[in-house]
């Protein structure tokens, strides 16, 4: 999920399966060495990721850490962090994994991917949508860091407008800051659960793809029992499922 530089604290969660450890053979007093947890970032941002009110670590993608964790056979830890964080700490060395929205059209440099997601856009009531050109001399806003459209990003006739949470990007529109709120339907959907006022119905933009991506020094044995856990999570439709257990709306 683009880079911020602003620094913020990390809630980190130890999920799945450690690595087996080999048998302990007579007269040997020392437990063989385990892998240590691969660090995955995750956006904390609901239903995908947060905190609870005892300030343990919940939603689709945490539960989802733990089932690629068992199905890899490998000890991973998931970190919250904020939107565009993710990508800055996995190429600085601070994670060895990341899960991020992928919507180019091209291949990337994902390892795998476990699910995709709807890009939409919506309005206060009455807004409508049918093409890019719809949102001519509009102002659009985005969550911060966002890269959701490249057709919208490239356009000048659209003005844009970042904010920093769903929740807050749907008080703007209500207060007529904003024409239109474009984003990751699952996200806006959640938002609408505490959202005031009256919307428009979400009007789909694009496709994304939930991504995994590694560091390539965690090996290729690693890698590809990542990708066939990956394989497995997206055919039996896991990520679908975890979302719809956390979504309000």
């Amino acid at each position: 999920m683009p880079g911020v530089t602003r620094r913020s604290a990390l809630t980190a969660m130890a999920a799945g399966a450690a690595a087996g450890a080999l048998p302990v053979l007579p007269g040997l007093s020392h437990a063989a060495p385990q892998r240590a947890p691969l660090r995955l970032t995750i956006v904390n941002l609901m239903p995908w990721a947060g905190n609870d009110a005892r300030g343990q670590p919940v939603g689709a993608l945490i539960d989802l850490c733990g089932q690629l964790a068992a199905l890899a056979g490998m000890p991973i830890t998931p970190m919250l962090v904020p939107y565009g964080r993710a990508p800055y700490m996995l190429n600085s060395g601070g994670t060895e994994l990341m899960l991020a929205i992928d919507t180019s059209s091209s291949s990337s440099s994902a390892i795998e991917y476990v699910g995709t997601v709807d890009i939409v856009v919506l309005g206060r009531s009455g807004f409508r949508y049918q093409r890019l050109d719809d949102l001519f001399g509009r102002t659009v806003g985005t969550l911060r860091h966002s890269g959701y459209s490249p057709g919208l990003e490239a356009e000048a006739r659209i003005r844009k407008h970042a904010f920093d949470s769903y929740d807050q990007g749907l008080r703007m529109l209500q207060a007529g800051r904003l024409d239109a709120v474009m984003g990751v339907d699952n996200s806006i959907a959640h938002a609408l659960g505490n959202a005031a006022g009256q919307f428009s119905p979400r009007y789909p933009m694009a496709r994304g793809r939930v991504a995994l991506y590694a560091d390539a020094r965690i090996g290729a044995d690693a890698i590809a029992a990542l990708q066939a856990a990956c394989r497995q999570l997206r055919q039996k439709g896991a990520m679908d499922e975890l979302l719809q257990r956390y979504q309000r709306r």
